[in-house]
């Protein structure tokens, strides 16, 4: 810090004396070095307006026909050229104008400079619509003119469909203030009839650009009167951070009234609501969810205060009947949106508006902005993670309402469908709300799975549980700190487990049903062989129940033991140890088709109890309905298995 604090002193230093001198008289030598030593950047701008003051007052006095004059405006001009640069960089485009042209009206010394100024005051008279000071007017001037025609005749006839051609004049002149102008004045008009936020956008684009651009030109009053519609559009409109803009208004004149209470109004709401992040941001409403803790107040504040959070003169100019913060609220941005399209700044009101009341007969959704629907959203995260039970009802009604303004007409069917009848969703849905606002596709899946588990299993249901299960695994939820994200995580792996042995007990009773019938065939076919028990094989081992199990004891082991070696479960261990799954499967297969049957259970008891009872001690028997000669696995014979879930 002090080497370049002595470096710019050392310069400064150096720099100083030629300023000194070069004040006193036409230092012409000594102008022409600061110059050199100056950069084109906004910290030499001052010093070159310096320099130029210097030329205007000790140099260019002299007479016009003199040796030096020549060399004094050659200098002039790159000042003055240098200084434009600066300005159109700064976009001061007027001021450059009014720069570039000293050059250019100096007829006798133009030079390199005065090309160079020419060709960009030529640009700048086009963008600002100078088309008096063009010097060729090519087709782009007769496009102008016929744009210029046709937007005049559709607003005597009041065609709102002049938007298109005036946005289309505006890519030709950018910064007419006339036409830009114009432009807001059919915004507004289009405003009245629908708040949209593409509509207001395009107002803040318009009025920042006159700020820009024409910034020299406007009153104060005007100046005041932008910056407090572009806050109200800004907060109110697109949910979007306004203080650059009361903080630009505020600077102008502190004791603005409609800027004081705008900013009072905020303040107010931003003390009790959640930062943005925390609501719209899926990771940090995912992992961060534990910094915000005042649920419940948000939920007193907006619904049960029995008092205004600002008084409502100071914000209405009018009494009103209070029934809580939240209708409260609609009023007042009800009131600001009347008032911003009633003022339109600069704006002529070419178009006749719809009539505008005390009460501004418009339809409640008209003011249903999207920061109210923002504030729907908290209400609705504010149910879920309050643990009050009655505040958490009182607010459970926000979610659907900020899930219906949310969501598209098409998308909003689908979720329906989704809903009601396990349909899958379409493919980008889920991570789109998910992306925009995470809780409310929380919520989404929350209804989804609580409406399906009285529905019956499907296909259709099984591709909704997977789309929602990735969603969980892409993002990593199944390891979040927000308690309503687990809640919904643990409710989807359940009800994917319930979806799972579904589809294993129908599988069993398919198999069953299969095995029956091709009994019944065998029946039919010839005459059943003789019972044959082998006493060595204890059955009610093989299942691990004891003499006396019932049958729905016998009933439970046995899907026990059919879920442990599974044919999943062959895959998953090594060829080596395929042969013994398979014959323990054989073995539990036997003694389940024994001992789940009364009268062969009856037969197989006895001969166990009296061994000289089997016929046939050599073996089973071999038409044992579990076997399969040849393939070595019992489940087979044709039947159409499906173990995939």
């Amino acid at each position: 810090m002090i080497l370049i604090s002595g470096y710019c002193l050392l310069v400064y230093s150096v720099i100083l004396p030629v300023l000194i001198s070069a004040s006193k008289l036409c230092d012409l030598a000594g102008l022409q070095r600061l110059n050199k030593n100056l950069k084109v950047d906004t910290e030499s701008l001052t010093k070159y307006q310096w320099i130029a003051g210097q030329l205007e007052q000790n140099c260019m006095t002299a007479d016009p026909a003199s040796e030096n004059m020549s060399d004094v405006i050659q200098l002039a001009n790159q000042i003055y050229y240098k200084i434009g640069l600066i300005q159109l960089s700064n976009d001061q485009h007027l001021r450059a104008i009014n720069t570039f042209e000293k050059i250019v009206f100096n007829e006798t010394y133009k030079g390199s400079f005065g090309k160079l100024a020419e060709k960009r005051l030529q640009e700048l008279y086009i963008d600002f619509g100078m088309w008096d000071k063009v010097h060729q007017k090519d087709d782009q001037y007769a496009k102008y003119l016929s744009l210029n025609e046709t937007i005049r005749n559709k607003i005597s006839s009041k065609d709102v469909s002049v938007e298109e051609d005036i946005s289309e004049l505006l890519r030709i002149t950018p910064y007419d203030v006339n036409v830009l102008s114009t432009h807001i004045d059919v915004l507004f008009h289009k405003l009245a009839e629908e708040i949209d936020v593409s509509l207001a956008a395009a107002i803040i684009l318009d009025y920042e650009t006159i700020l820009d651009k024409h910034l020299a030109s406007l009153s104060i009053d005007t100046r005041l009167s932008i910056h407090y519609v572009i806050s109200v559009l800004q907060t109110f409109v697109l949910n979007s951070d306004a203080s650059f803009n009361i903080r630009k208004c505020l600077s102008i004149d502190m004791d603005y009234d409609k800027c004081k209470k705008l900013s009072l109004t905020i303040s107010k709401l931003n003390k009790v609501n959640p930062s943005k992040r925390q609501i719209l941001d899926p990771a940090t409403y995912a992992f961060e969810n534990e910094k915000f803790r005042s649920w419940d107040r948000i939920i007193e504040f907006y619904l049960k205060d029995k008092k205004p959070f600002i008084t409502p003169m100071k914000i209405l100019n009018k009494d009103t009947n209070f029934k809580n913060n939240y209708f409260f609220l609609e009023e007042i941005i009800k009131q600001l949106i009347e008032d911003v399209q009633l003022s339109r700044p600069l704006a002529k009101n070419l178009f006749e508006d719809p009539p505008i009341t005390d009460g501004f007969d418009k339809p409640k959704s008209y003011y249903h902005t999207d920061y109210l629907v923002y504030i729907d959203s908290i209400l609705c995260q504010a149910s879920s993670m309050s643990p009050d039970v009655k505040r958490a009802k009182l607010a459970a009604p926000f979610c659907k309402k900020s899930l219906r303004h949310s969501l598209t007409l098409e998308t909003w069917k689908h979720y329906q469908d989704a809903k009601s009848e396990q349909k899958p969703l379409p493919e980008t849905v889920l991570s789109d709300v998910w992306n925009s606002n995470p809780h409310l596709l929380m919520y989404m899946v929350n209804s989804i799975l609580n409406k399906s588990r009285s529905k019956p299993h499907s296909q259709f249901k099984k591709q909704l549980y997977d789309q929602i299960n990735k969603i969980f695994q892409d993002n990593g939820l199944s390891e979040s700190t927000n308690p309503y994200v687990m809640k919904n995580f643990r409710l989807l792996q359940k009800q994917l487990q319930t979806y799972k042995e579904h589809k294993h007990r129908n599988f069993n009773q398919q198999y069953f049903q299969q095995q029956q019938q091709q009994q019944q065939h065998q029946r039919h076919q010839a005459p059943p062989a003789a019972p044959n028990y082998d006493p060595k094989k204890d059955y009610y081992k093989i299942l691990g129940v004891s003499p006396s199990a019932t049958s729905k004891e016998i009933r439970k082991a046995y899907l026990n033991l059919t879920k442990k070696y599974h044919p999943d479960k062959i895959k998953a261990n090594h060829n080596d140890k395929q042969e013994s799954i398979h014959e323990t499967m054989s073995q539990i297969n036997e003694a389940y088709e024994t001992l789940s049957d009364d009268d062969k259970r009856k037969e197989y008891d006895l001969s166990r109890s009296n061994p000289r009872r089997n016929t046939f001690p050599q073996g089973p028997r071999q038409n044992n309905m579990f076997k399969n000669p040849g393939s070595g696995f019992p489940f087979g014979n044709g039947f159409k298995m499906n173990f995939g879930l």
